[in-house]
């Protein structure tokens, strides 16, 4: 994992609700993140980790094509430190063996979406 070319951490967006999406990429980019995404099944999600890693990312649990396990364990596999953004508390159980990672539940500012990736990235350094 390294930085982009302009020096910016690269954040793994994974967002189904447009409105939320949009208002976390913008502030993501405001706070000085390139985003790839955001990615509303996790096909896309994971053809883009085909060809790309990023520092960092944020999931929603479940997105238009089910839960989002296998975009997890690709991420850990790589060692790329993510948080999980759900508003449902049941998809605990679908991704019970991320237990150790850092869940959000819905609804919570995205400025604090923003301070738990800064949060990951110094805890890789």
């Amino acid at each position: 994992m390294t930085k982009q070319a302009n020096g910016r951490p690269l954040v793994l967006l994974l967002e189904d609700e447009a409105l939320i999406a949009l208002n976390l990429q913008g502030d993501l980019q405001d706070a000085g993140y390139e985003v790839a995404g955001p990615f509303v099944t996790c096909t896309t999600a994971l053809e883009w980790l085909g060809t790309g890693t990023p520092n960092t990312a944020i999931l929603d649990a479940t997105l238009k094509d089910g839960p989002c396990r296998e975009v997890a364990l690709e991420l850990s596999r790589r060692e790329v430190p993510f948080l999980i953004y759900s508003g449902y508390h049941e998809d605990r159980e679908l991704l019970a063996e991320f237990h150790h990672v850092t869940w959000i539940e819905k609804p919570v500012p995205s400025a604090v979406l923003v301070q738990v990736c800064q949060q990951l990235l110094i805890g890789c350094d």
